[in-house]
Order: C-alpha cells, then sequence, then structure tokens
C-alpha cells in the first residue's frame, strides 16, 4: 500500500529532511501534559470530488508537536477562569489513500485551553489554522497549498511510567479562502489524534 503512495514534489523535499532533523535536536523543557513530542492523525473524508461523486478518503499523517506557555497576560487573565492557556505548533507530513491518493504536508500552529487542577485525565480544547500543501487533484480545490483550518477536543493523561499522552478528535477544513483561484470547493476530514510527550 505504501508504494501506491505518490512520491512529493522535489520542492518539498528540503521540508521533510528538515522534520527528520527536528526530531533530534534538543526539544524545549516539558510543559505538563500537552508537551513536545511525536503525533499522529487518522482520519477520513466522505467529500464529494469535483464531479459531485461521494468519495471515501483516508489520510495519514504524521509528525511532532512543539508546545509552549501562554503569554503571561493571557495567561493571568484566563487563570481567573481556572483555565490554561499555550499554544503548539505541529509539522505533519502524510497520505491519502482509498477512492484518490496524493501526498500532504502542513504546519499548523494551535491554540489549546485546558481546566486547571484537575489531575489524572485532563480534558482540552484546540483550533488552529496554518499552512497545507496537497497533490489531491479532482476535488475542485483550485490550488494545491491550502488554508488548514482546525479545530478539536481530547484528553491528556499520564500511564503508570510517568509517560504523558493526549487522544482527541480534530476536524479540518482545507481550502485557499479564494486566494489562489477561483474554484475553493474545500474538503473536510474528521481525525483521530494521538500524541505522547517525551
Amino acid at each position: 500500500m505504501l508504494s501506491s503512495l505518490p512520491a512529493p514534489p522535489l520542492r518539498w523535499i528540503p521540508c521533510v529532511i528538515a522534520l527528520a532533523i527536528a526530531l533530534f535536536l534538543p526539544a524545549p523543557a516539558r510543559a505538563d501534559l500537552l508537551g513536545h513530542g511525536p503525533a499522529l492523525m487518522a482520519g477520513y473524508s466522505p467529500d464529494e470530488d469535483a464531479s459531485g461523486t461521494a468519495q471515501d478518503l483516508a489520510l495519514v499523517s504524521i509528525g511532532w508537536r512543539w508546545r509552549w506557555d501562554g503569554a503571561d497576560a493571557i495567561d493571568a487573565f484566563l487563570e481567573k477562569a481556572h483555565i490554561d492557556f499555550s499554544w503548539a505548533v505541529e509539522p505533519m507530513i502524510g497520505g491519502v489513500f482509498g477512492d484518490a491518493e496524493a501526498f500532504e504536508t502542513s504546519v499548523v500552529p494551535y491554540v489549546q485551553l485546558r481546566p486547571l487542577g484537575l489531575e489524572g485525565i485532563v480534558p482540552y480544547f484546540e483550533a488552529g489554522i496554518g499552512l497545507a500543501y496537497t497533490s489531491l487533484r479532482n476535488y475542485a480545490l483550485g490550488s494545491r497549498i491550502e488554508l488548514s483550518d482546525n479545530v478539536g477536543l481530547g484528553v491528556a493523561f499520564e500511564d503508570g511510567s510517568g509517560r504523558q499522552w493526549s487522544a482527541g478528535y480534530r476536524f479540518r477544513h482545507l481550502s485557499h479562502a479564494g486566494m489562489f483561484g477561483e474554484h475553493n470547493e474545500g474538503l473536510n476530514a474528521h481525525f483521530l489524534t494521538f500524541h505522547v510527550a517525551l
């Protein structure tokens, strides 16, 4: 199945190399249950193609999540409502399989909110907008470069060995908001997300 994944365009190979190098660089200090570490997204899209035919697409991406605490002023304001604010950046690379096959990569910054004072299983909410590249054809996306709009929720928890994990649901909408062409049908997808903080 992996052999059927289209080869990435040559201009994206430096991005792949940069991501691989970044995996081995020293990472910022761990920040509680949503710290830095590898991330995985497995998703599904039932959207129609450009001809109006419903398609079944499976999407799988791997990458890395870096997380930082929020700005002091925002933290102090939200702390009054017992909410912890942080932000993260996720560079991801992956493929589309099923009724169509494609290569995709993205870099998305996220805002993450979670209640303060909880231990064990901690819920969180996240939202972010970033850039994505997709080689997906016949979906009237109008461009290979797209905006990646994301919103999700999940839970973070720690296992018996002290390793920190998170699992959640994420909704993603790809489109270019009319900036890169006339066609802009967009593509919606639903993802399960997994992350481990190292």
